[in-house]
């Protein structure tokens, strides 16, 4: 066996390690030896004073033990610069070996900021939507690592034609959860969102921010692989995957027995919901997506569109295995109001029940319910469109075993009531913290 290839190669030439090595050993036996010295002096031990490796015995003077005290210090000293230096010197030559293109400075600071890095709580959002783009929003900037699970199965909009011409999941959703992860009026935001109106255009009403997660989909052959890479090309705070690579296509089958297939065409139905399912019941996980609710902090389910966005991602038995099974703190975030179409006189508790059907007792640890009085202005916009404030049943929540947390948690964004990010991210903040 040729040394390059055995664990040998260590001890070969040009390394530059070794010496400094040597150093650090040097250092703890010149420490092993002053406390030997200090020991000798102080218990004047006659099988210690025998000892030939006692320098005491060498010196012939009234202060000898005062003059190997000293010494004995001394040497402590100096093994402590010898140490410091091996290190310092040994990280030094790895660090360069490693990363020859950084100054020190650099290696120094991306040391600090991984480290720094390991110290975030991190946290993990289930679901779709606008709801969903508020709890990012609201993430956003904080110590925390964010990731974010985002359904597939929108059938409308750029989305849906995308999905049918190029055979690819429906970027929508995970665009706005891009979105929401970048600053304020910067380039990326403005990328993600622009929308094209070119009438007589094949692009007319095509999104920016689909195109080009269809495009890198296209040249990467990887949904997901496509949405990591724009993240990273537009410097996106935070990681958006799919719930699945493949193709999901949402079912409901409602109260009359009727079935239909696709997002929109659900919740255009109008029929009040008894299940939702996936038409490939063999679907499988976006497997990263598994490992980050895995090793997630705090797992956040909702808000967003109950049966079209939040729980199509549930559907797959090994993400709810892994959400039950996860050492996380499991939050749900309720809906602020009912949807037309999905959860007509839902109450809160009734949002929470058809969570706990999936998932099982016990897995929930808070749910969040919004408790602000909106005003007449905005309520009667909403009730035009069958849509009212969802009802805190607390009581009924809390008979579940679950920690109900209320507060003003939603907002009056342009006359539409939306969650607001900032209460939002500062109550998760404090759940990831354990300060509620």
């Amino acid at each position: 066996m040729r040394i390059e290839n055995s664990k040998l190669r260590f001890f070969l030439p040009g390394i530059g390690i070794k010496r400094y090595v040597l150093m650090i050993i040097v250092g703890v036996l010149l420490v092993i030896y002053s406390v030997f010295l200090f020991l000798v002096t102080i218990t004047q031990n006659e099988n210690f004073l025998s000892n030939s490796l006692y320098i005491g015995k060498y010196l012939d003077t009234p202060f000898k033990n005062l003059l190997v005290e000293i010494i004995s210090l001394l040497l402590v000293l100096t093994s402590f610069i010898l140490i410091f230096l091996g290190i310092s010197l040994l990280i030094k030559s790895i660090t360069r070996a490693l990363i020859p293109d950084k100054s020190d400075d650099e290696i120094m600071s991306l040391l600090f900021e991984r480290r720094k890095d390991s110290l975030k709580k991190r946290i993990v959002n289930i679901g779709g939507g606008t709801g969903t783009t508020s709890v990012l929003e609201g993430l956003r900037g904080k110590f925390l690592k964010i990731a974010a699970v985002i359904t597939v199965a929108d059938s409308g909009g750029s989305s849906g034609r995308l999905r049918a011409e190029l055979s690819i999941p429906p970027p929508g959703d995970i665009r706005n959860c891009l979105i929401a992860l970048t600053e304020e009026n910067s380039l990326a935001r403005k990328i993600l969102s622009y929308r094209f109106k070119a009438q007589s255009s094949c692009f007319d009403g095509h999104n920016l921010g689909n195109i080009l997660i269809a495009g890198l989909t296209k040249i990467t052959s990887d949904f997901s692989d496509a949405v990591i890479k724009l993240a990273k090309l537009l410097n996106v705070e935070g990681v958006v995957m799919p719930f699945t690579k493949e193709e999901a296509i949402l079912c409901a089958e409602f109260e009359d027995g009727t079935v239909v297939e696709g997002e929109s065409e659900i919740t255009a139905s109008f029929k009040k919901i008894k299940r939702v399912f996936l038409k490939d019941p063999q679907i499988k996980p976006y497997v990263p997506a598994l490992e980050y609710i895995k090793d997630a902090d705090v797992i956040v389910i909702g808000p967003g569109s109950l049966f079209t966005s939040i729980i199509p991602p549930l559907l797959i038995p090994s993400i709810a295995d892994t959400i039950r099974y996860s050492k996380a703190t499991v939050v749900f975030i309720v809906n602020a109001m009912t949807e037309h179409g999905e959860t007509d006189d839902f109450k809160a508790s009734d949002h929470v029940k058809e969570i706990v059907k999936i998932l099982g007792e016990n897995v929930i640890d808070y749910a969040i319910v919004n408790t602000k009085q909106f005003s007449a202005s905005s309520l009667e916009k909403y009730k035009n469109s069958d849509s009212f404030p969802v009802e805190a049943d607390v009581e009924n929540i809390k008979k579940l075993n679950i920690k109900v947390i209320t507060g003003n948690f939603a907002t009056e964004r342009g006359g539409l009531i939306r969650h607001d990010p900032v209460p939002i991210g500062e109550i998760i903040m404090k759940i990831a913290y354990k300060k509620v």
